[in-house]
């Protein structure tokens, strides 16, 4: 009798950002022997860039075309999306009845949207917050960006320094503009050095501001005080102890931010937006107090084991239960359902089988 195939390890990314969230997990998982392949999304629209990112860090991948004839109820799938595009959700579902667990894991910020999350098996979140919010069987791991751009060592700042946050995926032609010259003017009252931070996509419309292409890891090292919308990057600042003005749409979704518990400013109009930088420029100081209470209640931070160890140690006992199942035994497989199929007293066509 052969031995059956280890089972496997399919990382779905999205887009760029989930290849840089779930590398390390990825690599520790490899080194602990398990086989794993990264699954990049046709018709996705970072799909050339999650592709280019991981030719970049050594990792094979597949298209999710290939993810149904590859992955077996032995396996598991990893997700950082389970909501989109269309032809990606019924390739979900096709696993689900095969009986493939798929893992979700949070990836990005006002992560508790309304039927979000509900194709996975276990959901691999933040924090407490995720618990609270977020639908089904939840399981604590932390967030590598997160804790990547801690810097409990930041010197206190001798003047202001203003990182503007730009990202505008849709109404980028008006208000995506107007937006950013209200943050720009602000800035500029407290740091003609401002910069904006922005994909190189949006130069047209940002004409005659201080642009930069550069990564934003890098920009938050030497900045006091980011203004953004929601963002992720909201959490990185204060974790990184950057101060934060939120200045959202007024249309916009806030969730989380909604209610800052004293870790950042809101300002609701280009008002208030001049008046909270002119604020930060008179006194540049962090308060780490406000932000670790905000930190704390959305993100878990163990100083034993980092995030990506969090995840790669759940996932690794996922695959390791999965060791004791046959495949052949599960009629959502495709070799369990030939079997089935092939125990039927007639074939399809009306023909009696031979088996019979």
């Amino acid at each position: 009798m052969a031995t059956p195939e280890l089972p496997q390890l399919y990382i779905v990314a999205h887009n760029r950002n989930h290849v840089s969230i779930f590398t390390e997990m990825a690599r520790l998982l490899r080194q602990r022997g398990h086989a794993v392949t990264f699954v990049v999304v046709e018709g996705n629209p970072d799909h050339a860039a999650a592709e280019k990112a991981l030719g970049e860090i050594g990792f094979a991948y597949i298209q999710s075309a290939a993810l149904l004839s590859r992955a077996s109820a032995r396996d598991v799938v990893c997700v950082g999306n389970d909501w989109g595009p269309k032809h990606f959700i019924r390739k979900l579902e096709s696993l689900r009845k095969r009986r493939v667990p798929i893992i979700g894991i949070v990836e990005g910020a006002r992560f508790a949207y309304p039927r979000h999350w509900e194709r996975v098996e276990d959901l691999l979140v933040w924090g407490q917050s995720g618990v609270d919010t977020l639908p089904g069987r939840k399981h604590i791991v932390g967030s590598p960006a997160i804790e990547k751009a801690l810097n409990p060592e930041r010197a206190s700042p001798q003047r202001a320094r203003v990182l503007i946050n730009y990202k505008f995926m849709k109404g980028a032609k008006d208000q995506g503009p107007v937006w950013a010259r209200a943050c720009a003017d602000a800035a500029a009252s407290v740091d003609p050095d401002y910069v904006i931070c922005a994909h190189p996509f949006n130069v047209a419309e940002l004409g005659g501001l201080n642009l930069s292409h550069e990564p934003f890891s890098k920009l938050l090292k030497s900045a006091t005080l980011l203004v953004t919308r929601s963002s992720t990057v909201i959490y990185e600042a204060l974790a990184s102890g950057v101060s934060v003005i939120y200045y959202p749409l007024a249309d916009e979704r806030r969730a989380e931010f909604g209610e800052p518990m004293g870790a950042f400013d809101t300002a609701n109009n280009p008002v208030e937006l001049n008046d909270l930088v002119r604020a930060h420029g008179a006194d540049p100081s962090f308060d780490a107090a406000a932000a670790k209470t905000f930190l704390d209640r959305h993100v878990s931070i163990d100083p034993a084991r980092s995030a990506p160890e969090r995840m790669a140690d759940f996932i690794a006992a996922k695959l390791h239960e999965r060791t004791s199942i046959d495949p052949q035994s599960v009629p959502g497989s495709k070799q369990g359902l030939r079997d089935l199929l092939a125990k039927l007293p007639f074939r399809l066509g009306g023909e009696r089988s031979s088996a019979s």
